[in-house]
């Protein structure tokens, strides 16, 4: 039987799939070209997406956040910067995602489904998020919120598309 917490996997792989297609052939400099004056590129994305993941994975565990550094550069709300000198490079970025996604599948795989309807951690807003299971899938569905925004970037670059 499929569960809850096979399906949020599944959303994160899939995730991981086309995120990798639409960044593996970009250089380090077109990383962070963004789509637009004033929009975000490649490497603010996945960064962001990285500290997502760690602000809410930890913050259901009852931790504190991994990478607060990179958090203060990526967290929502905090600018893009179309120089690549204010981040990390392409690589780091990269590992910096791969290894959020790591301690997320980790947390998930150990967490008790039996307890996700208990309710959401303090912070979280309870009229959209009022469970444990609402915040896990929005960790699921996340990274789908900024995959357009990657198309965009590919598409401003004149880069092949990646999903036909």
């Amino acid at each position: 039987m499929t569960t809850p917490r096979d399906i949020i996997i599944s959303q994160l792989a899939s995730a991981d799939h086309v995120m990798n297609k639409m960044t593996a052939d970009l250089s380090e400099s077109e990383f962070f070209v963004p789509a637009m004056k004033g929009g975000n590129h490649a490497g603010w994305i996945l960064g962001h997406i990285a500290v997502s993941e760690d602000s809410m994975v930890t913050g259901l565990l009852g931790k504190e956040k991994r990478y607060p550094k990179e958090h203060e550069l990526f967290k929502g709300g905090a600018p893009c910067h179309p120089e690549a000198s204010k981040y990390p490079s392409k690589t780091k970025i990269e590992e910096l995602l791969r290894n959020a996604r790591a301690h997320t599948l980790e947390a998930l795989k150990q967490s008790d489904e039996s307890k996700w309807d208990q309710p959401s951690p303090e912070g979280w807003p309870k009229n959209r998020f009022p469970t444990l299971a609402s915040v896990w899938a929005l960790i699921g569905a996340h990274p789908f919120w900024h995959i357009g925004q990657l198309s965009m970037c590919r598409h401003a670059m004149n880069k092949k598309r990646v999903l036909e």
